[in-house]
């Protein structure tokens, strides 16, 4: 059987793919950042190393046995919007993964990015893997280091025919959210800690619909392509009264002024700076927020296979695991 080294394994994405290879009978060898604790990963029965994807030497110790690279692992952080760790983990760490896989000639690698690399679109022209690159405006080392590395990555496809495949997940929902982190949204209208809805929206995707794609790429898809893996193009209002149909509670929330909501995050910002904390809504993301960041997946659907569930399943994916992980009392 083949054996498929999965960086960034024990996060969100990362469970789930470790999950479906096991259900495609792939054999899994995780790759988890130094001094974690892998709780997620302990009843799979795979195979689970420690390293870190910018020690370029113990990354291509652990691959020496696989087949391919399933690349998750990635610094999300979107504050403060310049960090310097950002751009290391996420380029040179995936460049280092590139070059280990190069020299052991891996049958392929999938490298996982962001939808945020492409221009979003409206409902009725969403935005495509044709849509140019638009985030220099907001100045997020995040946004442009996923950028960067992706044209480092089909750059190295180009020259030397590298067998690599880049996936481009939007916003998703579903359970093994440690962090949390998409799912403060779901927290917090249960915790009923969040005010309003911005104006703006997403395209909203099951995270383990993100994971049958990712794992049917390692067979299937073009090599030197990217896929928009997404589903669903929902405003803030749609995606909360969702997430209110399923947790069965009354939707009470109000539209937030763009206006309002970018002064909320120049002030959290400032606080955020003052206390040496992350904010809860930066400027940053104050002004996304306004956006309608619509994307058409269509292409990872005729390709990959990407699934469409409902969003409402994995919203209720999500609560149930936080409530079987104690997020919520």
């Amino acid at each position: 059987m083949n054996k498929v080294f999965v960086t960034g394994a024990d996060g969100m994405l990362g469970n789930s793919v470790c999950r479906e290879l096991i259900t495609k009978n792939y054999v899994v060898k995780a790759f988890c950042i130094n001094n974690t604790c892998s709780h997620t990963l302990s009843s799979l029965g795979i195979e689970i190393v420690y390293g870190n994807i910018l020690d370029s030497s113990a990354v291509f110790l652990e691959m020496q046995d696989c087949d391919f690279v399933i690349h998750v692992a990635a610094n999300t952080c979107v504050w403060p919007r310049r960090n310097p760790l950002i751009n290391e983990v996420n380029i040179q760490g995936a460049l280092n993964v590139m070059e280990a896989a190069k020299k052991l000639n891996i049958k392929r690698m999938v490298h996982i990015s962001s939808a945020s690399v492409y221009a979003p679109g409206t409902l009725e022209k969403p935005g495509t893997e044709e849509s140019p690159f638009d985030g220099w405006k907001y100045g997020m080392d995040y946004m442009e280091s996923k950028y960067t590395v992706q044209n480092l990555l089909l750059s190295e496809f180009k020259s030397s025919g590298f067998p690599i495949i880049i996936i481009n997940p939007t916003f998703m929902i579903g359970p093994y959210d440690s962090g949390p982190s998409s799912g403060k949204m779901i927290l917090g209208l249960y915790n009923k800690s969040i005010p309003g809805y911005a104006f703006g929206g997403k395209n909203f995707i099951c995270s383990q619909d993100v994971a049958v794609a990712v794992v049917n790429a390692l067979n299937m898809g073009r090599i030197g392509e990217c896929y928009i893996a997404g589903n669903m193009n929902l405003s803030y209002e749609e995606f909360f009264r969702k997430v209110s149909d399923v947790l069965k509670v009354p939707f009470h929330l109000k539209q937030v002024s763009p206006f309002l909501i970018k002064f909320i995050g120049i002030c959290n910002s400032i606080t955020a700076r003052l206390l040496r904390r992350p904010p809860k809504l930066s400027y940053g993301m104050a002004c996304i927020a306004n956006l309608k960041q619509y994307y058409n997946p269509e292409k990872a659907r005729r390709e990959l296979q990407l699934p469409s569930t409902p969003i409402e399943i994995g919203i209720q994916r999500s609560m149930d695991w936080f409530k079987t992980n104690y997020y919520i009392k």
